[in-house]
């Protein structure tokens, strides 16, 4: 069965839910009207953590799935805390994903009268969201083409999701977004203020929230605790980049985005982290060097891949590589998850000089160690 096309973690340490919510009242001191609430969700990722700000204006920081019991949840949360759903006023969303924004639109049809926030660059799959474009299945199977995946395997693993995509509930409705940021605004509170920073790699438009007096960073997926999220890449254009010389289509390339946005964050000494999996880290510096060198360690295997092939005088394709690297695996079930892994790391590679991509004449792009 493929796996959920956005939002899978790639290391998972499961933190499963009932159907009821947990509240976790003021898990930072220093930001007392900051919750933590796990919401239960019936998909393999387990339980979801959204934060409420309860004041004014009342704010979730995403908002779980649409699922009637993770609504209940959230109402018998509100009811703790002395509010309702109607009384919601704003929803950041850290970004598109279905339990980020699952609930939203819900929401909006109980009454609540709410604005929603979001990054400029995930605006257009939160309004128009449906599990199909999030997989991008025809789009996914025209770069794999490029990096050397034969057309039977993409083939299948069309089939197989288009079948999953028939059967698996959305459990979330496009929203329409009202506040678009791009990173360094100040999200204003009563007593506080949060300042968005654009952290892509996971989606295009991820982003996290700082509170600076507290020292506090809420990360969404883009950090959590026992897991690793995916990032992800895609074409940006049907056209090929005038600037590229070899006539290739311009690219979110999201693992390059990834450790630059997240090596951006060492040494800014956060006090405390917030994540959609896990609970409340007091080591972030530890953390997000561990997510860092996740990725690092793996752009070092497909480099050591290409110096060996290279001292062969063999030009490899990305396919090649990721058998290399994952042999024991399906490639029609579980390539989707892992492919960008290795395109990614090219990406970085050729970035860095280190290597040499050309075009087979059949369109495969093939490539060797500088």
């Amino acid at each position: 069965m493929p796996r959920y096309p956005g939002g899978t973690m790639l290391v998972r340490t499961p933190d499963r839910a009932g159907s009821e919510a947990r509240l976790r009242k003021s898990p930072v001191p220093a930001l007392p009207r900051l919750h933590q609430v796990v919401l239960p969700s019936p998909l393999p990722l387990g339980a979801v953590q959204i934060h409420v700000i309860d004041e004014d204006p009342l704010t979730l920081i995403d908002a779980g799935l649409d699922t009637p019991e993770s609504l209940l949840a959230l109402e018998s949360v509100l009811e703790e805390l002395g509010s309702a759903v109607e009384d919601i006023q704003r929803v950041i969303l850290t970004h598109y994903h279905r339990d980020h924004m699952g609930l939203v639109q819900t929401l909006r049809d109980r009454g609540a009268n709410l604005e929603v926030w979001a990054h400029v660059d995930d605006a257009p799959m939160i309004e128009s969201f449906s599990l199909e474009d999030s997989s991008r299945i025809d789009s996914s199977g025209e770069l794999l083409s490029e990096y050397g995946v034969p057309r039977e395997i993409i083939d299948r693993q069309a089939q197989q999701l288009k079948a999953w995509l028939r059967d698996e509930p959305p459990r979330c409705r496009p929203t329409r977004v009202d506040h678009l940021v791009k990173g360094g605004e100040r999200i204003p509170f009563q007593d506080f203020e949060l300042e968005v920073i654009h952290a892509p790699g996971h989606t295009r438009g991820h982003i996290l929230l700082h509170e600076p007096e507290s020292r506090t960073l809420l990360t969404g997926d883009h950090l959590m605790v026992g897991s690793i999220p995916t990032i992800d890449t895609y074409y940006l254009d049907e056209l090929p980049d005038p600037a590229d010389p070899l006539g290739r289509r311009p690219r979110f390339r999201g693992l390059l985005e990834y450790l630059r946005s997240t090596r951006a964050l060492r040494g800014r000494r956060f006090a405390h982290l917030l994540s959609a999996q896990g609970v409340a880290l007091s080591t972030p510096e530890r953390m997000i060097q561990a997510a860092i060198l996740y990725y690092e360690v793996r752009v070092q295997q497909i480099e050591r891949g290409l110096r060996r092939l290279d001292a062969m005088g063999q030009d490899v394709s990305g396919y090649q590589l990721w058998l290399a690297l994952f042999s024991s695996l399906d490639p029609v079930t579980e390539m989707r998850p892992r492919m960008p892994i290795v395109i990614g790391a090219l990406d970085i590679l050729e970035a860095a000089g280190t290597c040499r991509t050309h075009r087979r004449e059949d369109g495969v792009l093939l490539h060797r160690h500088a």
